[in-house]
């Protein structure tokens, strides 16, 4: 069985050797993934055309579903996830990153302009240039979470 693990570094070591005597493989691709409780990604395992790689998230502006595909948003490009959104938003830093709506995902360091639209909701452009929008049921969270 493969298993991927988010776990940090000073750890790793430790499970991996545990799970490897166990009989498990440890793939980046894995259907499986073992998560640090409290513990926030660094990097996002990501798929570029048939490569995998890995996103920091650092330079993560914003990640979107789209049916049944996550799409980073990132300095580097764009790349394909298979991760879900509750995932994802479980793995980043509460701190920097922000659900807007069901389907979208922000890097707070990445917003370069807001702009409040009608009915209780805001336009938020990215350093990319892209606008997303924070949708009604999210718009008091936006709000505390930016100050506004």
């Amino acid at each position: 069985m493969k298993i991927q693990l988010e776990i940090s570094d000073e750890s790793y070591p430790r499970i991996a050797k545990i799970l490897l005597e166990k009989g498990f493989d440890l793939s980046d691709d894995a259907q499986f993934i073992l998560f640090e409780k409290d513990r926030y990604s660094s990097f996002i395992s990501c798929r570029n055309e048939d490569t995998s790689c890995h996103v920091l998230t650092a330079s993560v502006m914003y990640i979107e579903s789209m049916g049944h595909d996550i799409i980073v948003h990132a300095d580097e490009g764009t790349f394909k996830c298979t991760y879900t959104l509750t995932q994802l938003e479980k793995m980043l830093d509460p701190s920097e990153f922000i659900r807007i709506s069901k389907s979208v995902i922000i890097s707070k360091k990445k917003v370069v302009g807001i702009r409040a639209a009608l009915s209780q909701k805001f336009t938020v452009t990215m350093a990319n240039s892209d606008k997303v929008d924070v949708t009604r049921s999210y718009y008091y969270i936006f709000k505390n979470f930016f100050g506004i």
